[in-house]
């Protein structure tokens, strides 16, 4: 499955007018797209995933001016309204291991053709772009 994730990330950096990515030691593919970190890999299962970085969740919530706690709180409860209203594939959480604030998108083998997954590489863009902006200082 790596093989078609590589033709994925491929087609989406000629798409932006980027350098193709090569996958680091991991297998995670590293992506800038206009000032946005996406990151693409396979999981054991096959099933891609394609993860847009928002930023650390305690710098957010500095930034801000209000508690870690205040900060996922907020971000838990607009993410379910926005849900509710608008049922995006990307689901907001945070990594345990980076502390990151991020939204992913899981693609399985049927929504692998390129349309597909450039039309959900886009979406999660405008999804990471309204969370920074929201999540942007007062």
């Amino acid at each position: 499955m790596s093989a078609v994730l590589q033709e994925q990330v491929s087609i989406l950096c000629e798409e932006v007018g980027l350098p193709v990515a090569a996958a680091d030691a991991r297998g995670v593919y590293h992506i800038e797209i206009d000032g946005q970190e996406v990151r693409g890999f396979t999981l054991n299962n096959g099933r891609v995933i394609l993860l847009g970085v928002i930023g650390r969740a305690d710098a957010l919530a500095e930034r801000r001016q209000e508690s870690r706690q205040a900060l996922l709180l907020g971000c838990l409860t607009l993410q379910a309204v926005r849900f509710g209203k608008l049922g995006t594939s990307e689901v907001l959480t945070v990594e345990p291991e980076t502390d990151e604030l991020v939204l992913w998108r899981s693609f399985d083998e049927l929504q692998m053709s390129i349309p597909a997954f450039l039309a959900g590489a886009e979406a999660l863009l405008n999804e990471l772009e309204f969370w920074k902006t929201w999540l942007s200082p007062r």
